[in-house]
């Protein structure tokens, strides 16, 4: 008989155990959902954003202005990170809540790797995949390459998006000061060959070829570790990178010299 009491004690302190639990339970769900009813009830009082330069401040912040004093419970975070991804220069975005009432936007730009002139003289970025991108609504201070043609007429899209190629390559090929040395970069569609210009020299290319091309600057890297430390680049009026392992220095001086293997 005291076996069977005991076993009936254990068996009900199970059971409160139990209800307990599930009372325990239900509290947290209760609250929880009264947190998010209080949470969606609440309104947008400010919006951060991080991330975004002069290339598109403006623009995110007229995109995202309309979501203030909105509940929260009308927005759609998908839907927020839709339209500023829509804009030009953004190439990536996260939106979240940072706070009760706040948004944050965190933007990853489309990154400018070269200018190309238009008939009116205006410049517009073009980013590491040849895209031609509108007027920045701020100025901006992005150290890049003029892309032109070598007769002066405008560059077609594939020719942009050819040369935005070898510049992406060079990025990679070319130390960090040589690359940034280089000020424009010409193309010849006659001939369908291209040439680096720098502050010093004009590098001829060859062919516009991307596997050739990208051997030529891998050739005027190791030359430039080399020998540029004995030799006058200001004097160099060409660099000639056409042969393979083979890089030729004409002077302002001279007609030719040989610049020896790469």
């Amino acid at each position: 008989m005291a076996r069977k009491r005991q076993e009936s004690k254990h068996v009900a302190h199970e059971g409160k155990r139990s209800s307990g639990l599930v009372i325990a339970l239900l509290s947290v769900v209760f609250l929880a959902f009264m947190s998010a009813q209080w949470h969606e009830r609440q309104k947008i009082s400010s919006i951060a954003i991080e991330g975004a330069t002069g290339l598109s401040r403006i623009a995110v912040q007229r995109s995202v202005d309309s979501l203030r004093f909105r509940s929260i419970k009308s927005l759609s975070l998908a839907s927020i990170r839709a339209q500023v991804e829509a804009l030009p220069y953004v190439r990536n975005a996260s939106v979240y809540f940072s706070g009760v009432r706040e948004i944050t936007v965190l933007v990853d730009e489309r990154l400018p790797i070269a200018h190309v002139l238009y008939e009116d003289g205006t410049l517009r970025y073009v980013d590491q995949h040849g895209t031609i991108l509108p007027l920045a609504h701020e100025r901006t201070a992005h150290n890049v390459p003029v892309l032109r043609s070598h007769d002066g007429s405008r560059l077609t899209s594939s020719d942009v998006a050819r040369v935005a190629a070898i510049l992406v390559n060079a990025s990679r090929v070319l130390d960090g000061r040589l690359y940034q040395s280089i000020s424009e970069v010409a193309v010849d569609r006659a001939r369908s060959t291209v040439a680096v210009i720098t502050d010093e020299t004009r590098w001829n290319l060859g062919a516009l070829n991307p596997d050739r091309i990208q051997q030529a600057l891998t050739d005027m890297n190791v030359f430039w570790r080399e020998a540029a430390n004995t030799i006058n680049m200001a004097s160099v009026r060409e660099v000639d990178l056409r042969w393979h392992h083979q890089v030729v220095l004409r002077y302002h001086q001279q007609a030719s010299i040989p610049g020896g293997s790469a």
